[in-house]
């Protein structure tokens, strides 16, 4: 008998973990029908797409409030779907604050849905109170991170850990012969990665300051090179009008190779920075949100750490900055200790440990074993 699955994803990483997990459940099924949401790498595999990851993609209170209406269109039109589909089974990937509200909705309106999660919600850091949500409105929990199960303890929710799917997906695409032949940049000259985020919000915040730095580079350090990996979410012209006069080499399909053979890079707060630990290159974590949203955030958030790397090797091992200090001066000195060989021999031990932390690989390959198992 065919089933039938749903998958919403709602971002950029979403849309990475997502498209691994459902080559691995096409492998071991074929007749599985797949719906739902994703972007560019998982729409291939999708039977039916619903939306794009890029409809979903909001950062922030104060910008999901201004893009409610839209959302809850999506939202009818997914639970719609559902309903005509006669789905088998819900695959919800991150995007917590959407997800789990829908979890709810596929749970009172179709109860005998089986839901699941791929990848907890940050509940550890903020939000708390979705501890018991989560605990009894899903049926499974597939969480990345190994300190994450025991918050689930006592709850009905089978909260398992399988491991982080970057450990294996985080490879740089080519060589570095074949990355200084593509760009063009001088492989004998200290290389800098900008990786201002995915989403136009954090372009806008964070390129500037990154950009107006590599511009005062140019008189100071003009033996430095600038290279940006663009987010497969955004448009190349978008980024480069950001850039204004800078000195930046622009890559596409060449996230990993780009940070690789850096020296030393500037990252955005998120699972960009878990990738750049696993690629062993030190960097500063930056990260500035709208004011109000910071101001939430701040009362909110209960971990000692705002970067995820640092979260997950339970100490820093990336130098955070954050609003105020995301300015070029305060940027250009951490760039600057983070270039010096003996500072940037000290962090590349330490990201060691993030990596210790996220598992073995094959964590797709698991979850799919698992979830065709409970469809």
């Amino acid at each position: 008998m065919s089933r039938t699955l749903l998958v919403v994803a709602g971002e950029d990483s979403g849309d990475l973990h997502g498209a691994e997990l459902l080559r691995e459940l096409k492998a071991r099924d074929p007749n599985l029908r797949i719906i739902g949401v994703g972007g560019p790498r998982m729409s291939p595999l999708l039977d039916r797409k619903l939306a794009d990851v890029k409809d979903l993609a909001v950062v922030g209170f104060v910008e999901v409030i201004r893009h409610l209406p839209r959302l809850n269109r999506l939202f009818k039109a997914i639970l719609a779907a559902a309903q005509e589909e006669s789905v088998t089974g819900a695959l919800l990937i991150d995007y917590p604050g959407f997800n789990l509200r829908l979890a709810k909705a596929l749970r009172d309106e179709l109860p005998k849905v089986t839901l699941h999660q791929y990848v907890c919600p940050q509940v550890w850091a903020w939000k708390q109170g979705r501890i018991p949500e989560l605990g009894t409105v899903l049926d499974t929990l597939y969480c990345l991170f190994d300190f994450e199960p025991e918050l689930f303890r006592g709850y009905p929710v089978d909260a398992r850990f399988v491991g982080h799917p970057l450990v294996e997906l985080v490879k740089p695409e080519c060589d570095r012969k074949a990355f200084f032949a593509e760009t063009g940049l001088d492989p004998t000259r200290p290389l800098v990665a900008l990786l201002p985020g995915s989403r136009k919000g954090e372009i806008q915040r964070l390129l500037p300051p990154m950009a107006e730095l590599a511009h005062r580079w140019r008189r100071v350090r003009p033996e430095v090179q600038w290279v940006l990996p663009v987010a497969p979410t955004l448009d190349p012209a978008f980024v480069r009008a950001h850039l204004g006069e800078a000195p930046v080499t622009l890559v596409e399909g060449r996230t990993y190779a780009a940070r690789a053979q850096a020296d030393a890079a500037l990252v955005a707060s998120g699972t960009a920075t878990l990738e750049t630990a696993l690629l062993g290159t030190p960097f500063a974590i930056v990260y500035k949100l709208n004011a109000l949203t910071y101001q939430i955030a701040k009362r909110m958030v209960k971990v000692p750490f705002f970067g995820l790397a640092n979260v997950v090797a339970r100490r820093e091992v990336a130098p955070e900055l954050l609003q105020g200090e995301v300015n070029p001066e305060r940027l250009g000195r951490e760039l600057t200790r983070l270039l010096e060989p003996e500072e940037a021999r000290r962090l590349r031990a330490g990201l060691g440990e993030v990596r210790w932390h996220l598992g073995e690989p094959g964590a797709a390959g698991r979850v799919a074993e698992d979830l065709l198992g409970k469809l």
